[in-house]
């Protein structure tokens, strides 16, 4: 350590750069700064003991509200919003259940309106068992700093208004769970029905029309191919169902085959596309292992 502080410190930084420099500094004493104490930050957080257990929502949304406002003031006070809120609530007689359960809710936006939280939290609580009571309310807050456009004194309304949309989202994740608002997103798979997952939905994108010509197609496919009627003993493998199961068969375009799945389970299909006399299209496949027809889905 000795023979490196005797280097000079400029010649340390043009053979080895500023960090060399940098921890010849702060070894040798040039660079020392003092300690700056900075204040402790109070959590965004409050809790209520509740006198005895309650399982009525309404009250307890009473005492969601006391916890609420003071929060909701300080955020303002501090010139931030409401990104997420925790709701942790605990039960009367642990041994009869878990002894704590912690809710998060999501607005559409970082917001200080205590009208469109406490709609969230009533939402939430309606769908939870409550049991033999809760007896202790704590409330914890994500907060974001207020963005220009909040603090704006007039915002432009657009004639399809995106805040809306957060907001109906924002209500069924709610009532019904962050699992329950997703979208669809491609994936690498062999099987139709394995090319496509679902992931949460963050934030809805805006619609980007196109005028067309021809108004596309859309193939739409089940979550599990639907077999059809098992074909009668006098009829070969590959009859197609005459009924299809919803109605007569007038043409049919295929086959269009996938094979492979050695990796895991050997697959077969022979893929068709079947008008319906009625003027719908159905997307069947011929399972050959199998020796059955299956529908995958519909073209609309």
């Amino acid at each position: 350590m000795g023979q490196f502080l005797a280097l000079p410190a400029a010649g340390l930084r043009r053979r080895f750069g500023a960090e060399a420099q940098r921890l010849h500094e702060q070894a040798s004493g040039a660079a020392w700064a003092p300690l700056v104490p900075l204040p402790e930050a109070e959590p965004l957080c409050r809790r209520i003991d509740l006198d005895s257990a309650e399982t009525d929502v309404y009250r307890l949304l009473f005492q969601v509200k006391r916890l609420l406002d003071p929060l909701l003031g300080r955020l303002a006070g501090q010139r931030e919003a409401l990104a997420g809120l925790h709701l942790r609530l605990g039960f009367d007689h642990p041994n009869a259940g878990p002894r704590e359960q912690t809710e998060q809710i999501r607005p559409a936006a970082p917001t200080l309106d205590v009208r469109q939280l406490m709609n969230l939290v009533h939402l939430r609580l309606e769908g939870l068992e409550l049991g033999s009571g809760v007896a202790a309310l704590e409330l914890a807050a994500d907060a974001v700093p207020l963005s220009s456009r909040q603090l704006a004194l007039f915002a432009a309304r657009p004639r399809r208004d995106p805040d809306a949309a957060e907001r109906a989202l924002a209500r069924v994740r709610a009532e019904f769970g962050d699992q329950a608002v997703v979208r669809a997103t491609l994936r690498e798979g062999h099987l139709p029905e394995a090319r496509f997952g679902w992931e949460p939905l963050v934030r809805v994108q805006p619609a980007r029309p196109r005028d067309v010509l021809v108004r596309p197609l859309v193939r739409r496919i089940a979550a599990r191919p639907v077999p059809l009627a098992p074909r009668p003993g006098h009829e070969p493998d590959t009859w197609l169902p005459e009924q299809c199961g919803y109605g007569h068969p007038a043409a049919c375009t295929g086959p269009y085959v996938v094979s492979g799945g050695w990796w895991r389970q050997a697959v077969h299909r022979e893929y068709h596309f079947v008008r319906l006399r009625g003027g719908e299209v159905l997307w069947l496949y011929h399972d050959r292992l199998r020796r059955r027809w299956f529908r995958q889905g519909e073209v609309q």
